[in-house]
């Protein structure tokens, strides 16, 4: 493995001269370096948001704990075989500690080359009472290809990642033997016992058909279990993991059966980046990267960023940060910064990449427009943050991914002319505020909805002996900009409007107007226009209708003897067409009102209205267009109100 890094050195360097860095918008900080920290590999976090955290050392076989400075004296020292790719490896550190304050590491030992997963208690920064709770054997000479990535999950449970050793690719597929441990990710209990819902009773597989896994991490939010494939002379991938998921390794097409999981991501054939640490982010020291997958790689010395699709099925990657050599490790710390383990092969430094805090560089625009959509997407300096809108117009919203501000303002906040709004923007590393007052331009609108004060359908009144008179009611309009709004009536004796005979009323801004008509039975088309000066509404229902029924000879006084009983006489003939006659007693002088009502008590004609001295009087109703059916006729008279049933029949 050490000649196959070798031989990418000088395309990593003339990567990084073709590259220049962008501007960084995060901080680049050394944690460690030699020859204090000689080839670190694997990082494991103190639970409990300390920061502490401890790690390996590839050929010292040290374990290391670095708790705001870096401890001179080891955790624990083994013994390793660091030829190729062995030593020591992978580290973990018990979920419940301090409380159980187990540390778990993964090393290839020196006496015999297998591969041991051994438990420490951690007494006061010491590492004491060793368990072997695991043993990887080793068949042949092969020194890569080791795997050597430990992690606990969700369950409690521990997951170790092997490889195939590069000589055992038949026994990947083996599920049969206990022993055969090769190319598989194995979870045991945390004293090296198998758990029972495993796969397979009585075996340690979790998922098998793997090449070389080298980094293991689980999504602390979802509990899904993600995994590289890394190596320079094999395709990069990387995988999400279920229990009993077979890879497909060792047969060239890892996209056909015996594999039962497709890759999320694979590289392109040729140079492969021998990608290795993984971790999903979950911090909120880099808000916009929160729920993706960071994975970082040896040979090529960047740290990408993965997202997946809709469907989850697959993963788009960009660059976020490229380095002169490679990277071992990518580990998320409690403070959500990113930490990596730069080596075991070309250098020896632990670095952590922090938040620059946040400034704007752009500001709002200043002006805005009723019912017209405003849009504000700010930019920033430092490390892109996440965005909350703190104050601002009913309305408004934001994108905390994004920052985008968008409104449409509305008519009543217009005529409010003013409004300020409030953004939070915020990362790991600080937090700003940008206040900004927008004035928005009134749009002018038509006056509002309004109704003819009349029922729709046709209204029918009739007159004798005077010009017909009436008084047209309707809803007063409410204009939204406060503008004076008047009103025009137009009657017509077509519903277009557009006869000689149309007439135009301005009723100014009252409610209602009294209108003299033609001495003749009509019907007439009216409607109400409601202006604020440059735009018009017009009243519902439009056109309305009225009935003028005109009966040349006025009502009679009929010297005889009131008819018996009661004041209201029943019509003749009836039923009727077209015309019918009604009596009736007026026993003291008054207001005299008789209408015509229809089965659902609406006042479809007014037969007579106005004073009368007391005596018997007969009018003559004709029944115009009215459809025929069952009607009532009402008589409201001095100490009379008394109502009888009349047929029209066409």
């Amino acid at each position: 493995m050490t000649r196959s890094i070798l031989r990418w050195l000088p395309l990593i360097f003339l990567l990084c001269l073709a590259r220049p860095l962008a501007a960084q918008s995060y901080r680049v900080d050394t944690l460690a370096r030699a020859p204090f920290a000689q080839y670190p590999v694997s990082l494991a976090f103190v639970p409990g948001g300390n920061g502490a955290f401890f790690f390996t050392e590839k050929n010292s076989g040290r374990v290391r704990v670095f708790d705001r400075t870096l401890r001179p004296e080891p955790f624990v020292t083994v013994s390793v075989d660091n030829e190729g790719e062995q030593g020591l490896l992978g580290i973990a550190i018990h979920p419940k500690y301090p409380d159980t304050p187990f540390v778990f590491i993964y090393y290839i030992r020196a006496s015999d080359r297998l591969g041991i997963v051994e438990r420490y208690s951690d007494s006061l920064g010491s590492g004491i009472r060793p368990a072997q709770i695991l043993v990887i054997p080793r068949m042949t000479d092969a020194t890569e290809n080791n795997g050597g990535v430990i992690a606990f999950g969700p369950d409690g449970k521990l997951y170790v990642g092997v490889g195939d050793h590069r000589t055992q690719s038949p026994l990947v597929q083996d599920t049969s033997q206990r022993r055969s441990v090769w190319g598989k990710i194995l979870r045991i209990n945390t004293d090296g016992s198998i758990p029972a819902d495993n796969p397979s009773p009585l075996r340690p597989f979790w998922a098998w058909g793997l090449r070389n896994p080298r980094g293991l991490a689980f999504d602390q939010q979802t509990g899904v279990l993600f995994c590289t494939e890394g190596g320079t002379d094999a395709t990069n991938a990387i995988y999400r993991i279920q229990k009993g998921d077979n890879l497909g390794w060792p047969s060239p097409d890892r996209t056909e059966p015996p594999a039962t999981v497709r890759p999320l991501l694979t590289f392109p054939e040729g140079r492969q980046p021998a990608v290795t640490g993984i971790a999903v982010y979950r911090g909120d020291a880099f808000p916009r990267l929160r729920g993706s997958i960071l994975f970082t790689a040896n040979a090529l010395p960047h740290v990408w960023v993965g997202r997946l699709s809709p469907g989850g099925d697959s993963l788009s990657a960009e660059r976020l940060f490229t380095y002169p050599s490679g990277f071992a490790d990518l580990q998320i710390g409690s403070d959500g910064a990113v930490y990596l383990t730069n080596g075991p092969y070309l250098s020896s430094k632990i670095l952590r990449i922090s938040p620059v805090a946040p400034s704007f560089t752009s500001r709002p625009l200043s002006d805005a427009a009723q019912d017209t959509l405003y849009t504000y997407a700010p930019s920033f300096s430092g490390t892109p943050p996440e965005v909350r809108l703190l104050a601002g117009p009913e309305g408004m919203t934001c994108n905390a991914g994004t920052g985008q501000v968008q409104w449409t303002p509305t008519n009543t906040q217009a005529l409010q002319r003013q409004h300020t709004f409030v953004l939070e923007a915020r990362n790991g590393a600080g937090t700003v505020l940008q206040t900004h007052t927008v004035a928005v331009t009134n749009v002018n609108d038509p006056p509002e909805p309004f109704r003819l004060g009349l029922a729709p359908g046709i209204e029918v009144l009739s007159f004798s002996g005077q010009d017909p008179e009436l008084t047209l009611h309707w809803e007063k309009s409410r204009d939204p900009d406060d503008d004076t709004v008047k009103y025009v009536v137009e009657i017509d004796t077509l519903a277009t409007f557009a006869s000689p005979a149309q007439r135009t009323f301005v009723a100014e801004q009252t409610d209602s107007i009294h209108i003299v008509l033609p001495r003749t039975s009509q019907v007439y088309y009216w409607r109400v226009i409601a202006n604020d000066g440059r735009l018009s509404t017009t009243a519902e229902p439009s056109p309305g209708t009225i009935a003028v029924a005109y009966v040349p000879a006025p009502a009679q006084k009929v010297e005889q003897q009131a008819p018996a009983p009661g004041s209201l006489a029943q019509n003749y003939p009836n039923p009727f067409n077209p015309s019918t006659s009604i009596s009736y007693t007026v026993q003291r002088s008054g207001y005299v009102r008789l209408s015509v009502f229809n089965l659902l008590g609406q006042e479809i004609a007014r037969v007579y209205e106005g004073n009368q001295d007391e005596g018997t009087y007969e009018v003559s109703f004709r029944n115009l267009d009215i459809p025929s059916g069952i009607y009532f006729y009402r008589l409201q008279a001095p100490g009379i109100f008394e109502t009888k049933k009349m047929i029209i029949a066409r």
